[in-house]
């Protein structure tokens, strides 16, 4: 391969550009904000802030893959955190270390994504209708029939310690301290796993062949009904983690803490060279994408613009999100 192909096959390449966008927005937003981007503190916090935000793409990923459209795997992050720390703060659990309220959380999950996955699995119906039900579904038996409320003062010390545990502190020039959360290490070995995983295994191949085409991947001798089940558990598993990180970080369970995220998570993963029509989609441009959007909505306030601008960014990066997929569409079949 020469080296203009190889340059030719790297700037067709979505993941190429975003990341090129990332640091023409770290050197713009550094020159604005007066340099005040590079302070540690300021550093350390949008690092912190990809954390829940990262894990939950890395589950969203894994669906757009495959051609799926989930909408409620941020519903089922906030019920299965907020229902395993209640029944820890009930039985006294992870009082010394945050083991059984991980664990409990995930299985909740894993519970909820079957649900989600025996309906479009076996019943064959739309991904996106399916998971917008079961979202509303599940926050409705959340708060309606367990009726489960903030926890916060309850927090389980084993959870609550976890979310302190800190690699190192920062100070920045006018005093202000922040501390790296460990947690960011786990955030990283997710995504190496999950890259692994979708590259190097015959589950992510079959991920990948389901969403270029269904009916190809059945010929090439791929169970999709059974591979779409074991899907949409791992998805559920997976934001069950994201969930009860997020308890652990926020110090509290709000069983409407993530209500709408998957409006920001999954315009990322079509920013990071994912597709709406399936079969497209890498762990770098999905950490890529998400690094842009968490330094670019944490450093409005940094800057001096209104935080309402938040909604503008958001809404602006699910219309790029679509005309870049529908532009990847148009672009495979010319």
């Amino acid at each position: 391969m020469t080296k203009s192909t190889a340059w030719q096959r790297l700037t067709r390449r979505t993941e190429f550009w975003i990341f090129l966008v990332l640091i023409v927005a770290i050197v713009s937003i550094y020159f604005v904000s007066n340099g005040q981007l590079a302070e540690p503190n300021h550093i350390v916090t949008i690092l912190r802030a990809m954390i829940v935000d990262g894990l939950l793409g890395m589950a969203c990923l894994i669906v757009i893959v495959a051609g799926g459209f989930d909408l409620s795997f941020p519903t089922v992050a906030a019920c299965a955190s907020c229902i395993a720390t209640s029944i820890c703060v009930s039985l006294g659990w992870s009082s010394t270390n945050p083991i059984a309220g991980i664990i409990l959380s995930i299985i909740i999950g894993a519970i909820l994504g079957m649900l989600n996955g025996l309906l479009i699995a076996h019943f064959h119906l739309n991904t996106m209708l399916v998971t917008l039900s079961s979202s509303t579904f599940f926050l409705g038996i959340a708060l309606g029939i367990l009726k489960l409320r903030e926890i916060s003062a309850d927090l389980p010390n084993g959870l609550r310690q976890f979310g302190e545990w800190s690699l190192f502190e920062v100070s920045s020039s006018s005093g202000i301290k922040s501390s790296m959360s460990g947690i960011f290490i786990i955030y990283v070995l997710t995504a190496i796993i999950v890259a692994f995983v979708l590259r190097q295994t015959m589950f992510g191949r079959a991920l990948y062949s389901i969403g270029g085409s269904e009916i190809a991947a059945e010929r090439a001798g791929y169970n999709v009904e059974k591979i779409k089940f074991i899907l949409y558990t791992v998805v559920g598993a997976m934001s069950g983690f994201a969930g009860i990180i997020r308890v652990c970080l926020a110090q509290q369970a709000i069983p409407k803490a993530l209500l709408n995220r998957e409006f920001v998570i999954i315009p990322a993963v079509i920013l990071g060279g994912g597709s709406f029509f399936g079969g497209k989609g890498t762990v770098f441009g999905t950490v890529t994408a998400i690094a842009l959007i968490t330094l670019v909505t944490n450093s409005m306030l940094l800057i001096g613009v209104d935080s309402y601008w938040q909604k503008f960014f958001n809404g602006l990066v699910i219309i790029i999100g679509i005309m870049v997929s529908s532009l990847q569409a148009k672009r495979n079949k010319g």
